[in-house]
């Protein structure tokens, strides 16, 4: 052992160099591996939260909500003043500005595919059937508190019901939603851009989304309770309005 002490001392030298060189080679490899700062190419403000449009080097762009990560790095917060995306990494904060200030329709053309994924995740026949369920009964309501409903015995008033369930059976019937749901995904690629719809699926993803979707017809019902009653006191003058017309017109002399 004492005879290889005086090589293994010429030996360090070199071995330290070594390490050295090694460590200076990985650094730059490390480094690299790093995640790249995204571009801020657009921003959607939302009364229930913001979606940004976050684009890799490949130019390749995205939508994010505040709270997600795109690329290793997280949207922590936004100033909307000054444009500003605040982004977030092992304890690093970087300010992103905005590029642009929205994507322009030309950018990219919408598909019927993108349209109908959006129409999945709104539960597009659900809505319509809830939105039908919804007239039925406000109708249903106004018609029997209405002057003429009051006077209804409660068997009347059953079978108004029951005809008008039947009545939107025979409308759901006739609308045809599969084919209906085609032709809205047609027309929704003629209003929307590709990035528009993605922002919305975006949204209905995230937790404010699902809520909307949950409570909507809850607010179409309130609203409609809130329109009924004046529609129904519009009435009598919309009646008075129609018999002025009948008169004027039979009063009138016939057009050559």
């Amino acid at each position: 052992m004492a005879m290889l002490r005086p090589a293994l001392r010429r030996l360090l030298p070199h071995a330290a160099l070594a390490l050295v060189l090694s460590l200076a080679a990985s650094g730059p490899a490390l480094a690299a591996e790093a995640p790249k700062l995204p571009l801020l190419r657009g921003v959607l403000l939302d009364g229930a939260g913001s979606l940004f449009s976050l684009a890799d080097s490949g130019g390749n762009a995205t939508w994010v909500a505040l709270g997600q990560t795109h690329g290793g790095w997280r949207l922590e917060s936004f100033d909307a003043e000054r444009r500003i995306l605040i982004l977030g990494r092992d304890g690093e904060r970087h300010e992103l500005a905005l590029e642009n200030a929205r994507i322009l329709a030309s950018e990219s053309r919408a598909t019927t595919a993108e349209a109908d994924a959006l129409l999945e995740k709104i539960r597009f026949e659900d809505m319509i059937v809830k939105s039908l369920e919804i007239q039925r009964q406000a109708m249903t309501k106004a018609l029997q508190q209405g002057g003429a409903g009051q006077n209804l015995s409660e068997a009347e008033k059953a079978r108004l019901a029951d005809f008008q369930a039947k009545v939107a059976e025979i409308m759901l019937e006739e609308m045809d939603l599969p084919t209906m749901r085609k032709e809205m995904a047609q027309v929704m690629t003629e209003v929307f851009t590709a990035e528009e719809l993605r922002a919305q699926s975006a949204f209905y993803s995230t937790a404010a989304g699902q809520a909307t979707l949950e409570k909507q017809p809850i607010l179409q019902s309130r609203m409609t309770d809130l329109m009924m009653p004046r529609m129904m006191k519009a009435m009598p003058r919309i009646q008075a309005l129609s018999m002025e017309t009948l008169a004027a017109g039979k009063a009138a002399p016939d057009s050559p």
